[in-house]
């Protein structure tokens, strides 16, 4: 497929197909990505990968992280990692955490990337590409994947040119708990099944129920998988109460376009070929479900619960609950959070979460060697104007990033 057909489809997607296109169509904008790769087919520069980076810049202007597009890892591409993150604060652009690149420690101030300042690279983007107007929420791992190289200056004050290297992809670090006193920190970098959630907390189990203070650390905690988060929920509900109950509105709009319709039938064929006649009776029945519903358009329903709605969730723990948050607190651990900030117990503290659950219920599409990911239903809040999308979930007590933060824990403090 030719680059023109391939950005052809995806903005007639996103405006047609996509659930959330209504909501974000103020940031719209393809013509940056169109003149990126025009110039770069002009100039006798087209590569494969910039296709990849054009679409990607696309989709971080609408600002909702459902919205995915990837490249086969081949021998001219292989997804990595800069081994190092950074955030951006009123005293600078720092290094925030450090993965991979051991020519850098947390709380290095970046000077310039490429020559440029962190402040001038903000005011002349030609597509907001860090994805948010609020410095502490800017995302620029991205732009440092674009670029070779920065200077930064350390916390002796001696400055170093740091020229980038590529590491593999970093992955979410394990379950940790932690005892203070009478007080018990968990912390969550991803909620990957009930029974690994259940089994790291079984050994602490007498501490938990004896502590004083429950903090639930999820400043960093990319989701997973929603059962991965049924174990806690004890902690955080008010009364003993139901999945049902606890997990609250769960009124989705679906988008029955033709496309999104038969994209949905092309992914389930493949299953037509199980030797397991259960699920070829399933695959069968939802591909006959599909077929009927092309371009109904827009229709009202419920999002499925994760476990038996009946499932009884029994109310544990001390009653001083925290949970701490940041911008990438998303997905399941944001609906984790929703759930708390309805139940009223725990108390948030930190900053908004990265605002990503109005929009549910991918399809994948497939252009030879790219692949586009985009959500077909969404939420009644979302459709309301009551959504969280690029806001978050506020904290019920707010604490700003300040370079501060990387001499002591603000949060724990």
């Amino acid at each position: 497929m030719d680059t023109y057909t391939l950005l052809k489809d995806i903005f007639h997607t996103i405006r047609n197909d996509y659930a959330g296109f209504e909501e974000v169509k103020e940031r719209h904008n393809p013509s940056p990505a169109l003149t990126m790769l025009a110039e770069a087919h002009y100039h006798h520069k087209m590569t494969p990968i910039m296709p990849l980076q054009a679409v990607s810049q696309y989709l971080s202007n609408l600002r909702d992280r459902n919205l995915k597009f990837t490249m086969d890892s081949n021998e001219s591409y292989q997804p990595f990692s800069r081994g190092f993150y950074v955030r951006r604060c009123e005293e600078g652009l720092f290094v925030d955490e450090v993965t991979s690149e051991t020519r850098l420690q947390v709380g290095d101030k970046v000077l310039t990337i490429n020559g440029q300042t962190p402040e001038r690279i903000v005011s002349t983007l030609p597509n907001p590409l860090l994805a948010s107007d609020i410095p502490e929420r800017e995302q620029w791992t991205g732009y440092l994947k674009l670029a070779n190289h920065m200077i930064v200056e350390h916390k002796d004050g001696s400055q170093e040119d740091i020229v980038f290297n590529k590491y593999p992809l970093d992955f979410p670090k394990e379950a940790k708990f932690e005892k203070r006193e009478e007080t018990v920190i968990l912390k969550f970098s991803k909620f990957e099944s009930y029974e690994k959630t259940e089994k790291f907390l079984q050994p602490h189990q007498k501490d938990i129920e004896q502590c004083k203070k429950l903090i639930i650390d999820l400043r960093k905690n990319i989701g997973g998988s929603e059962e991965g988060y049924l174990p806690l929920l004890g902690y955080i509900v008010k009364e003993d109460s139901t999945l049902n109950d606890v997990y609250g509105d769960r009124t989705i709009w679906t988008n029955y376009s033709e496309t999104n319709c038969q994209r949905s039938i092309d992914n389930l064929q493949p299953y037509l070929e199980s030797d397991d006649e259960e699920i070829k009776e399933y695959v069968q029945s939802a591909i006959s479900y599909y077929e009927q519903m092309k371009a109904v358009g827009w229709v009202k329903g419920e999002q499925e619960l994760f476990a038996d709605a009946e499932t009884c969730i029994t109310k544990v723990g001390p009653e001083d609950v925290n949970i701490l948050i940041d911008t990438w607190c998303e997905n399941e651990a944001e609906q984790f959070v929703r759930i708390a900030k309805t139940q009223g117990r725990a108390k948030l503290i930190g900053r908004p979460t990265m605002g990503n659950i109005d929009y549910l219920n991918p399809i994948k599409v497939c252009y030879e060697n790219y692949e586009l990911t985009y959500p077909i239903s969404k939420t009644d809040a979302a459709k309301n104007g009551n959504g969280i999308n690029d806001k978050g979930i506020k904290p019920d007590q707010y604490i700003p990033f300040t370079r501060y933060e990387f001499e002591e824990d603000t949060f724990l403090k």
